[in-house]
Formats: structure tokens, C-alpha cells, sequence
């Protein structure tokens, strides 16, 4: 009994260890690390640059070992300018919720770390550093425009720069005017022979694109910016860019401010509800295995913003058992219609969920709260994920 009791107590005191060290390495305990082992060594935009445009984030990334809350608490900027952080390992970056002032010097400092930049005039040139991580100087509009996801065609067309798009996936099939546009290839691996041929003068990419893909066109001499949105906030952020980039920074800002006021609208209806109110939510992007988003992704934030809790607690999309999803109980489950990518009549995982015997006794299979949303508009980085938003809040909370 003796020997059985000390097991356990050296098992649990490796087991403290282990959780204190995963924050610690995490950066979300406060170690007490001086400031001057917080070292800057890289930072974007990159110190004395000019001519920046103002849809741009600014980022830090430290070389030795980092304090997360102390360097959000130090970080400033003046002129000031409201913004969110997220990290990414030892680098933090910083997304302003509006475009900065035109033609205007901005310092950065971080305790005793400073730089600055200044944005450009409205119009061009401007340079940027795209979300790839790219530095790209724009001398002037494009007028032949190619976009490589569907999510950017979205952004392009909800601009007014539909006209000048020349070139889209096979993915791509929203706004209709879409059917017309010559088709480059896939997502994933474009055609680079015909996006050659259609001559572009910017060719607007994104994350799902191979970056071989993306270093094979730039070595065309082509220009090319990568997207990558990992966030709402990012969303915003990059419609903004992609505003700046292609002489629709006007109606960049209307199209931004609506959908961040719808956002708001939908977090002020959910916003006083306690935990108790908040039901427990899965998102089922498949079933053939069980895939689920977890935390981290676009369908984490867009439940939580919905007044749910996410059930999953694995990061990013992974595959679950069925057995786990039974023990999880969730009180809502969403599947995305088709196949998780559209162009399917049946909603498979809907389906399946609804009919798989094992399920029948889940709280949200039992009480009839197993949903559909469009795939398109829950996986796009694009303006319909407000929409996505707003149909998710209407499941969660249908009252």
C-alpha cells in the first residue's frame, strides 16, 4: 500500500512537471525573464522603409527566450492604432483593426527596442510584406489579374475588380461571374503554362497553394502575393491589402466596416450569456474517418464568437474515434454541405451522423440538432464569412 502511495505521488509530481514545463516553453507563465534577454532579431516592415502600404501588420521575432504578456504589455505605437496580437512561436505579431494614416512615420517600440517605417502616398508605389512573408514593391495598378483560391476571388469581386480578373481555379465558383473567367488549374497545383499565357500582372495566391508554385512564378518575373488568413481579424486585414494592391482601398474600408459591424452585432446578442448557456458544440468537416476543427481554426473562432464551446480539444483538423465522440456528448454538431468542398449534392457527413446507430443516444443527434452550412462560405478566408457567422449563431442559439 506504502509503495503503491509513492508510485502515484512521484507519477503525479512527473506530471506537474510536465504541465509546468508545456506552459512555460508555451510562454503563458510568467518566468520572471528580464527584458534584456528578450532580444529582437528580425522585424517587419523592416526598419527606415518607405512607402509601406497602410493595410499592414507589424511583426517581432525574438531570438532567445520570450515573455508573451510582457512584450504585449511594452509593445507601443505611435501614431497609436489599435490592433490584436498572435503568436507564432517566438515571433508576435500585431494586426491593426484599421489601415494606418497615409503618408505618415510610425515608431515601434518594444522596452528599450524601437524602429519605425513610413506608409505610403494613396496610389502607388507601395510595398508590402505579403502574409507568405514576401517583400513585393507595386508600381502601379494591375489590370490583369489571376487568383489562385477561391477565397481570393471572392475578395477580388467584392471589390469591384471582377472585370479585371483573367484567370481563377476550378474551385472557384462564387459570384457567378466566376463561370466565365478562363480556369488555371486546380487549387493546390495550378497550370503554370496557362497562367503564363494570360500574361497577369499580379497573381493574387494563397496558403493552400504549393509554395514551389509560388517561387516557380516569381522566378518568371512574375508578381505574385500570397494570402493567408488565419483569423477574422486576419480576414479583415487581408481584404484591406488586397484594397491597397488593387486601387479599391475605398471600397476596401465600406466592405470591412459592414462586416466588422455585423461581427459585433453578433457578439453583442451573445455576449451576456453565462457558461452554463454556452452549449457544447463539434464541427464535423468528415466522417470516413471522424475529422473535427479543433482549436485554432476558423470554425473555433466562429463558435466561440456564436455563444458555443468547442467540444473538440485536439488543435487544428485531426481525426477523431466515433468512441470519443460519444463520450464528448456534444449538444450541436455541424457538418459542411457535400463533401466538405461543395460540388456534391448528398451532405455525406450530414448523413452519416444522423443514421450511424452508435450516434442515436449524442444530445445532438437525440434532440434534432445536427445542422448543415455551406462549405463554401465556413472555409473560405473571404467577405461570406460573416455569413458563415451568422448562420452558425442562428444553430447554436436558434431562439
Amino acid at each position: 500500500m506504502i509503495r503503491t502511495r509513492k508510485i502515484i505521488i512521484v507519477l503525479a509530481l512527473l506530471l506537474l512537471l510536465f504541465i509546468t514545463l508545456s506552459l512555460l516553453f508555451g510562454g503563458y507563465i510568467d518566468i520572471n525573464v528580464s527584458h534584456s534577454s528578450q532580444k529582437l532579431s528580425a522585424v517587419s516592415p523592416p526598419n527606415g522603409t518607405t512607402n509601406v502600404s497602410v493595410a499592414t501588420k507589424i511583426s517581432a521575432t525574438f531570438s532567445d527566450a520570450i515573455n508573451r504578456s510582457s512584450i504585449e504589455k511594452d509593445f507601443s505605437i505611435t501614431p497609436p492604432v489599435k490592433g490584436s496580437f498572435y503568436w507564432c512561436g517566438n515571433t508576435v505579431t500585431f494586426v491593426p483593426c484599421r489601415s494606418l494614416a497615409y503618408n505618415t512615420t510610425y515608431t515601434i517600440n518594444i522596452n528599450e527596442d524601437s524602429w519605425q517605417f513610413k506608409t505610403a502616398r494613396k496610389g502607388f508605389p507601395i510595398m508590402i510584406v505579403d502574409d507568405l512573408g514576401y517583400s513585393i514593391t507595386m508600381t502601379e495598378e494591375p489590370e490583369r489579374i489571376i487568383s489562385l483560391a477561391p477565397s481570393n476571388t471572392e475578395i477580388l469581386f467584392a471589390l469591384g475588380s471582377g472585370d479585371k480578373v483573367v484567370g481563377v481555379t476550378e474551385y472557384c465558383n462564387y459570384p457567378e461571374e466566376t463561370k466565365g473567367k478562363n480556369k488555371v488549374g486546380d487549387y493546390s497545383t495550378p497550370n503554370i503554362e496557362r497562367v503564363i499565357k494570360l500574361e497577369p500582372d499580379l497573381v493574387l495566391a494563397a496558403h493552400g497553394n504549393l509554395i514551389g508554385t509560388v517561387e516557380a512564378l516569381k522566378r518568371l518575373n512574375l508578381t505574385v502575393v500570397g494570402i493567408k488568413s488565419g483569423n477574422l481579424d486576419e480576414i479583415l486585414y487581408d481584404i484591406r491589402l488586397v484594397g491597397e494592391i488593387t486601387g479599391q482601398s475605398d471600397n476596401a474600408s465600406v466592405l470591412v466596416a459592414d462586416m466588422a459591424q455585423r461581427i459585433e452585432a453578433t457578439e453583442g446578442r451573445i455576449k451576456e450569456l453565462n457558461f452554463e448557456e454556452k452549449p457544447t458544440v463539434l464541427h464535423i468537416i468528415w466522417h470516413d474517418p471522424i475529422w473535427v476543427a479543433g482549436k485554432g481554426t476558423f470554425e473555433d473562432e466562429l463558435i466561440r464568437k456564436s455563444g458555443g464551446v468547442n467540444g473538440a480539444s485536439v488543435r487544428g483538423y485531426k481525426a477523431i474515434s466515433l468512441e470519443k465522440v460519444i463520450k464528448m456528448n456534444p449538444d450541436v454538431i455541424i457538418t459542411p454541405s457535400g463533401t466538405g468542398m461543395g460540388f456534391a449534392k448528398t451532405n455525406f457527413t450530414y448523413e452519416y451522423i444522423i443514421s450511424e446507430p452508435r450516434l442515436k443516444s449524442v444530445n445532438a443527434v437525440s434532440d434534432n440538432r445536427v445542422y448543415v452550412i455551406d462549405a463554401d462560405i465556413v472555409c473560405r478566408a473571404g467577405p461570406r464569412i460573416v455569413d458563415a457567422l451568422e448562420e452558425m449563431a442562428e444553430m447554436i442559439h436558434p431562439e
